[in-house]
């Protein structure tokens, strides 16, 4: 299965200085891959903000694929994690709050694999 994260607000919380990462996002693309799924990181901002994003934070050794929020994407999204629920409702996922503030209790990624279990993905 390819799972895809999106960027601002679901992944990371975007700020003038730099962009915060969300709370459990390692673990829950450990997990992902660990479960043998693709996982992929994708984001209207574009795919050279994604790489960036993606290498600031550490997170290369799990991610399988940096894309522009484009629908004719290669491979295509089987599950995406998203703010937006309208793009969840189009490819299928699970839309999480937006990471608006910095919140050490935020467990949006933890309801996420829950949802994925829930499935029988994990």
């Amino acid at each position: 299965m390819n799972v895809f994260f999106d960027v601002d607000h679901t992944l990371v919380l975007p700020t003038a200085e730099a962009n915060l990462l969300r709370p459990g996002a390692r673990e829950a693309m450990q997990t992902i891959k660990a479960a043998g799924h693709g996982v992929y990181v994708w984001s209207a901002g574009g795919k050279a903000y994604v790489e960036k994003v993606v290498e600031i934070h550490g997170l290369l050794e799990w991610v399988d694929g940096c894309f522009d929020k484009d629908p004719r994407v290669q491979p295509l999204p089987d599950f995406i994690i998203d703010d937006d629920w309208y793009l969840v409702e189009k490819y299928g996922g699970h839309c999480v709050a937006q990471y608006k503030v910095v919140d050490e209790n935020d467990a949006a990624f933890a309801e996420t694999l829950a949802r994925l279990a829930e499935l029988g993905h994990l």
